[in-house]
């Protein structure tokens, strides 16, 4: 019988822990490939070894492609070895997380990869984690989760911590979605129809989600608290059926008076307003976190999205502040083209380049590029977040390939000839529903406005990786171009990229075809003299500009941590502090008009929790009343309020918002950033919209009567088919349709079969336009006529008519105020609120309120004129 060899086992080494700075171990590393440190990591490192290394949360600041993987796995490998803890590195994405591996194994560091599945982490990568031999490197959701299994690092760094947010919110966010759960979806809409305004729940429940104008809507706070042991019930019976709902439902299910409900057409969000990220001890346990960012903004935005009220910040290191990696040219087609012909431009530049990233805020804008690639470039590979989860081979191994990304502005590196071409198709305001609340409906832009910043700053360096990189850069969107064209925002970037702001803005100005645009694009990464000559001019400017917050930024940096705290206090039910706590927001938001929108939403906050608190501590019974009543009087230019001022306790002498004129305001608003206001693409507009209304051809006079509704503020629509309205203007549940008769003689009487068609439409709008039996519709019929034949009146009772020179008088008169709307704004800071309340007040003093427009086309009733046999 073989003697059996018996195990040879090891006697552990007791080896002294001996302190070296990041800098030493990188010495010790001798890469390759990297003969030394840059400058600016070696300044980084020493500030951090100096000064940082002992605090808990610690962000760094450096622009894409100038080193911070090394930075960060050189700390995390000083925390490993010298500090004897476990160190886990987050990513957002697993195909992140495995070119950072691929860094680490490149530099000679050991680390394991543990992406996917909790369950299937290999053994042995996951034991060298625990037994603190290597750095772990995961994904954000691998320490977001109800139950993580990395839950014990000492230290945790954060790669790209501004693309985390949706990573980090997402836990404490219960998201039932209509196309996935649409009756539970329903069901809770219906249980708040009385607290929805008909306007949105009609468009809800009737399926409209074509509608161009997206909803965006909160229940409010008092029907929600009434509402919660029903829609508790509700949510509890289905909750198991909602996919991943169940597991964020699990986290805030005992915390909902800490938590708001945010709808859309297609999504309801529960969540609170900031991740209480320290209650989830995967995080908090964590002793030394650190945050690496290409930009970390200038207004608490980090710390909002994190949930940690104060994080220190180790800043670009002098010199750098003026460096940006490699070269972009950033145009804009929105500056000379409409939306139509600004796609011909990226489109043509697709084809003509091969490869192209397009980053989108929202599936909508998502799907109607694909749909657009999907018509005019059929021979192009279609590529989507899911085809490069793991690998960017799926793009990087095609010659004709568009990789449209929904709502990632971080975390992709296509350097060199992979990709030249990246397009910025919508304007990156919101990555989810309380964003695009705060954004679209409470104008709360200041402390939003930073976040898009950050985002554009973080978009624009995934095309260019290095210093001798370039690319061409289209950024297609009205509101995008308006906010980089506004001074008080361009002031907020990094000096290379207001540079290139201002080159891109300068130059697509004098740019007059589609054509020109695409050989202007072409020429710069093809011809190696004029690239030189492109560079060689921003670079010059580039001198010329600082980085300056605006001061209201400040104001928000003073507030975060209050903000933070009192989001705790609220959840931990200690009312008491979390009404200190918003108090002290309040004060620190005082002053400014800046922060109307803002400060209006932190005093309905208060009144949340005053009004919670009412029934549970001796307080001013009234104090909810005082703080919803500030709220209310804070601005007349938040449409948000118009519908609120119901659903809460106010004071009696709260002026009323008027919810259509907020409407028709904000929909002007978003008429003059389509229709520029710098340039002579404004110019060009009205001239052509002049002399369309004065065309008496049907078509051309219809396109006329579109563009004067669209430009007085209306949502319109021009019905196709037989016995449709000729043209459909609409607010809300207002309605003025109208039947055109341009062509006929104007000597001729209006006969029945006009009478007949005008008066049916009221049928038709209310059958066809989500209307109900309580909408105000009424219907003109358009001519040149005086009289009507007397056949004809018992048809044309409750319809009206409009002489086409009276519309000829009033487009003038349109082109007129919005062109001295648009002076006052270009010449002003343009902040939002002061936008919207100049129009306004605009609107009002010169009778072009909706109320006008419906008075001046109902001021002849059909019946009243002359008739004749």
């Amino acid at each position: 019988m073989t003697e059996r060899k018996r195990f040879e086992f090891v006697k552990p080494k007791v080896g002294k822990v001996v302190e070296k700075d990041p800098e030493s171990i990188f010495r010790e590393l001798q890469i390759p490939n990297v003969k030394g440190l840059w400058s600016q990591q070696a300044d980084i490192l020493r500030e951090y070894y100096n000064n940082f290394n002992a605090k808990q949360d610690i962000a760094i600041e450096l622009p894409t492609g100038t080193g911070k993987t090394l930075i960060a796995l050189l700390i995390a490998e000083y925390r490993r070895r010298c500090k004897q803890e476990q160190v886990l590195y987050l990513c957002p994405t697993r195909q992140l997380a495995s070119q950072v591996y691929a860094k680490a194994k490149e530099y000679g560091l050991p680390a394991s990869l543990l992406i996917g599945s909790q369950s299937s982490y290999p053994d042995d990568e996951y034991g060298d984690y625990v037994t603190n031999k290597a750095i772990a490197i995961t994904t954000y959701s691998a320490v977001y989760n109800t139950n993580p299994k990395l839950n014990d690092a000492h230290t945790i760094i954060f790669d790209d911590a501004h693309s985390a947010e949706n990573y980090i919110s997402s836990l404490w966010t219960t998201e039932i979605k209509r196309k996935e759960n649409r009756e539970v979806f329903e069901s809770i809409i219906k249980l708040f129809r009385d607290d929805i305004n008909d306007y949105h729940y009609n468009r809800i429940m009737n399926d409209d989600n074509e509608f161009y104008k997206p909803i965006y809507d909160l229940i409010p706070y008092p029907r929600y608290l009434e509402k919660l042991p029903q829609l508790i019930e509700l949510i509890e019976a289905n909750i198991a059926d909602c996919g991943n709902a169940k597991y964020a439902w699990s986290m805030i299910n005992e915390h909902l008076e800490a938590c708001q409900m945010f709808f859309s057409w297609g999504e309801i969000n529960i969540r609170p307003l900031i991740s209480p990220t320290q209650t989830h001890s995967a995080f908090s346990k964590a002793k030394h976190r650190i945050y690496m960012s290409a930009t970390l903004g200038d207004g608490g935005e980090l710390e909002r999205i994190t949930g940690v009220s104060k994080i220190n910040k180790i800043p670009i290191p002098k010199g750098w502040d003026k460096y940006s990696n490699g070269r972009r040219l950033i145009l804009f087609p929105n500056r000379v083209f409409n939306q139509d012909e600004s796609i011909q431009v990226a489109l043509k530049a697709i084809r003509n380049q091969g490869r192209a990233l397009v980053l989108c805020p929202d599936n909508r804008a998502a799907q109607l590029f694909k749909s657009k690639v999907e018509k005019f470039l059929p021979k192009f590979t279609i590529l989507q977040s899911s085809d490069i989860e793991d690998s960017l081979d799926a793009f990087i191994s095609k010659k004709k390939a568009v990789l449209i990304l929904t709502n990632r502005y971080d975390g992709i590196d296509l350097s060199g000839d992979i990709c030249r071409l990246q397009i910025v198709f919508g304007m990156p305001e919101a990555t989810n529903l309380q964003e695009a609340f705060m954004w679209n409906r409470l104008n709360a832009n200041s402390v939003l406005n930073e976040l898009v910043k950050t985002r554009i700053t973080q978009a624009l360096g995934r095309c260019t990786r290095s210093s001798d990189d370039f690319a061409n850069v289209l950024m297609i969107d009205s509101n995008l171009m308006k906010f980089c064209a506004k001074v008080e925002n361009r002031i907020g970037f990094h000096p290379e990229i207001q540079a290139e702001v201002e080159f891109g803005l300068e130059n697509s100005e004098k740019i007059e075809t589609v054509d020109e645009m695409v050989d202007f694009m072409n020429d710069f990464i093809t011809d190696e003299e004029y690239y030189g000559s492109i560079n060689d001019a921003i670079t010059e400017i580039r001198e010329e500009y600082e980085k300056k917050p605006k001061p209201e930024v400040k104001k928000l940096v003073l507030s975060v941590e209050n903000e933070v705290d009192f989001v705790y206090a609220l959840w931990k039910k200690e009312l008491n502090r979390a009404l200190e706590k918003v108090k002290s927001v309040i004060e620190n938001l005082s002053g400014g008009r800046e922060l109307d929108g803002y400060r209006a939403w932190w005093n309905y906050l208060a009144g949340n929790v005053a009004y919670l608190a009412k029934s549970a501590l001796p307080i001013d019974s009234n104090l909810d009343k005082q703080y919803y009543s500030t709220a209310l009087r804070s601005t007349n230019a938040v449409s948000w309020l118009s519908d609120l001022v119901h659903h809460i306790p106010a004071d009696k002498d709260v002026p009323k918002v008027d919810p259509y004129l907020s409407m028709q305001v904000e929909n002007i608003d978003e008429v003059l950033s389509g229709l520029g206001l710098q340039g002579q693409k404004f110019e060009k507009n009205m001239k052509q919209f002049l002399e369309l209304i004065n065309n008496n051809d049907a078509n051309k006079f219809e396109q006329g009567l579109a563009l004067l509704g669209q430009y007085l503020g209306f949502d319109i629509e021009k019905p196709s088919g037989d016995g449709t309205p000729d043209g459909i203007w609409s607010l809300r549940n207002r309605y003025l349709g109208f039947e055109a008769k341009t062509e006929e003689n104007e000597k001729d009487p209006i006969y029945i079969e006009a009478c007949r068609q005008a008066s049916g439409h009221k049928k038709w709008i209310l059958e066809n336009c989500n209307a109900t039996e309580d909408s105000n519709i009424d219907v003109c019929l358009i001519s040149y006529k005086s009289k009507i034949r007397k056949d004809a009146l018992p048809h044309s009772r409750e319809l009206y008519h409009i002489n086409c020179e009276s519309l000829h008088e009033l487009a003038i008169k349109t082109a007129s105020v919005l062109r001295n709307i648009r002076a006052v704004l270009v010449k002003s800071d343009g902040f939002d609120l002061f936008t919207k309340e100049h129009i306004s007040n605009t609107l009002s003093s010169e009778k072009l309120t909706y109320r006008d427009i419906e008075e001046y086309m109902k001021s002849i009733c059909l019946d009243e004129l002359d008739v004749v046999n």
